[in-house]
């Protein structure tokens, strides 16, 4: 392929692909037939199907005389190479890669099974050209079965022929388990994997409130406004109070009528809706109302969207207090900025076992930036802090962190509110951890555990313990790439942060802080977030430690321990307590955890 910004050439693509586990070649390739190709000048090949593309390349015209039609599902990879026996293996593999990271091949594996199945033969070939969209399956059939497997309740808002219409709609598409439901009540009953509602703002406020108590994700479409969205995922994503709250009532239209043009485009808003919960449950494309509402206006044939609909914190329906509140909506609705900035991010703190993202795109200068060695703490640790101290830290916590991450998170229900060793060192892994991959020519990328502006990670964790069993009194400085607390200062800082927040002009806070078992310093790195983004680098760097207070709050919560954040206090002397300059290493948070047994409850949710 020609050189550029949106190139990507065959060679040496499958030792790449090797490294990561998304990207593996399919046992037994088939080229997806519904595909369109049309050949341009040049001769450069035009490929539409899930994305349209430009193949070219001297290779090319063998590739689709000789290659393509032995992708046809029966064979392996290895068979395939056998039948060129003059052709090197590797540039095979690399030609095979190419076109499956492109959406050109799909698994062939059980395809005579499915292609046995006459009916919607058309259908599952259709969804073929959209699996690497998502990459959740691997071939048309998984799809279909996907599809098939789902189960669907729908409700209609007074009149309910908009929602039998796109009942009998899903059930042609193969969906087996799909009912009308009287109530929103009923939307949530049993094991439900989508409730789609159609109906005026309050139908679907008050769906919504039914669904997000039960944990069911809802679609909401309004024929009277002819808005479809949001996808509401519960404890995720923006719901239709948010929704109103950030852009307002939608209007009617008022073109249309209540006669046969009305009932003509209320089919099309129904056919769009199972068109959105075809590609939901079938895992072939992401949802768009999930972050976007989608308005049509019939009478002037248009179609506008409201895009990247955040879940709002301090939501009414869906949210809680969450303050400091310091953004102010359009509606007059009071919302915390740095608590929206956590939930635009692409992980959250439910994905425990999902790490920041790829980051092999990004520049050697940034890769420089991420590499966290195992160094010396910003500060030299004072007298008195010696090779005892340090043991005393390192071991306890050491066998906490070399488990899985998740792993401390049990999934049973014995979270017992103790704030120990064990329960600290999941704190902190599953919070500023993360892991380091070590890659060929000393490159290395950093897989945080909670993301952050850059993947810089600006938020750090400076730990004062006071009570924490198995942990010496100080304060401490957790070092991702060893996975352990270095410590800085021996005694308890318990009385002097707690002055410090005294200061601040919150003395309950500051009595927390005092009694608190350990209190977490969340620390912005301003300097690093400064050198790759200048002056926003410090906004970046509040907005971090903001998300990371979220995600240190969520996590107690799981493990069972009170936590209160604090940020108000002195910062000069919270800095010298933890032994940072307060410039380019600036106290931003203070977490203050104590134990507090709570009832047992199933942390895997």
């Amino acid at each position: 392929m020609s050189p550029s910004d949106d190139a990507y050439e065959a060679r040496d693509l499958s030792r790449f692909a090797e490294l990561y586990w998304e990207l593996r070649c399919p046992e037994r390739p088939r080229f997806v037939e519904d595909l369109l190709r049309v050949t341009l000048p040049g001769g450069e090949l035009h490929v539409l199907g899930g994305e349209a593309q430009i193949i070219q390349g001297a290779s090319l015209p063998w590739v689709m005389e000789n290659l393509v039609p032995l992708l046809d599902g029966t064979r392996t990879v290895g068979d395939v190479e056998a039948a060129f026996p003059g052709v090197v293996a590797s540039d095979l593999r690399d030609a095979i890669h190419l076109m499956h990271m492109h959406g050109m091949l799909e698994e062939g594996e059980g395809a005579a099974a499915d292609e046995a199945e006459e009916p919607r033969r058309a259908q599952r070939a259709f969804f073929s050209r959209y699996l690497r969209r998502t990459g959740r399956n691997r071939s048309r059939g998984e799809a279909q079965r996907a599809l098939e497997g789902a189960r669907v309740r729908a409700m209609g808002d007074g009149d309910a022929k908009l929602a039998g219409m796109l009942v009998t709609m899903l059930r042609e598409a193969g969906v087996a388990d799909v009912r009308l439901a009287a109530s929103a009540g009923e939307l949530a009953q049993g094991e439900v994997d989508l409730a789609v509602v159609i109906g005026d703002q309050e139908a679907l406020e008050a769906a919504a409130r039914a669904c997000i108590a039960a944990r069911v994700p809802m679609l909401a479409a309004n024929p009277g406004t002819w808005t479809i969205g949001p996808l509401t995922i519960p404890g995720a994503s923006a719901c239709p109070a948010c929704v109103r709250l950030q852009i307002g009532a939608a209007a009617a239209d008022p073109a249309l009528d209540d006669g046969a043009l009305r009932a003509l485009w209320g089919r099309a808003l129904v056919s769009r809706v199972a068109q959105h919960v075809i590609f939901h449950a079938s895992g072939l494309l992401a949802v768009a109302p999930l972050e976007h509402v989608e308005v049509w206006r019939p009478g002037a044939g248009e179609t506008a969207l409201h895009p990247f609909m955040t879940r709002l914190p301090s939501c009414p329906l869906c949210g809680g207090d969450a303050p400091p509140r310091t953004a102010t909506l359009s509606s007059g609705h009071a919302e915390s900025l740095a608590r929206m900035f956590h939930n635009t991010t692409v992980v959250q703190p439910w994905h425990i076992g999902q790490h920041a993202g790829m980051q092999a795109h990004i520049s050697p200068e940034v890769r420089k930036l991420q590499s966290t060695p195992a160094a010396p703490s910003p500060r030299r640790p004072p007298e008195g802090a010696g090779a005892t101290n340090a043991a005393q830290v390192a071991a306890p916590l050491g066998g906490a962190f070399c488990a899985p991450v998740g792993a401390a998170l049990s999934r049973r229900r014995d979270a017992t509110g103790t704030l120990d060793a064990g329960a600290l060192g999941a704190l902190l892994e599953l919070s500023f951890g993360g892991r380091i991959e070590r890659r060929a020519e000393g490159e290395a990328h950093v897989r945080r555990t909670t993301a952050s502006a850059g993947n810089l990670g600006s938020a750090e964790a400076y730990v004062a313990a006071a009570r924490v069993p198995g942990i010496a009194a100080g304060v401490h400085r957790f070092e991702l790439a060893a996975r352990a607390l270095t410590p800085l200062r021996a005694g308890v800082a318990a009385g002097a942060l707690a002055r410090a927040v005294l200061a601040g002009g919150s003395a309950e806070h500051a009595a927390a802080v005092e009694s608190a078992g350990a209190v977490i310093v969340v620390v912005g790195s301003v300097a690093r977030a400064c050198s790759k983004y200048y002056a926003r680098g410090y906004t970046y760097a509040l907005l971090d430690a903001g998300l990371m207070a979220h995600r240190v709050e969520l996590l107690a919560q799981e493990l069972g321990l009170a936590a209160t954040t604090v940020w108000t206090f002195d910062d000069e002397v919270v800095a010298r307590v933890v032994g940072v300059d307060g410039i380019d290493l600036a106290p931003h948070l203070l977490i203050a955890l104590t134990g507090a047994a709570t009832e047992a409850r199933d942390v895997s949710r």
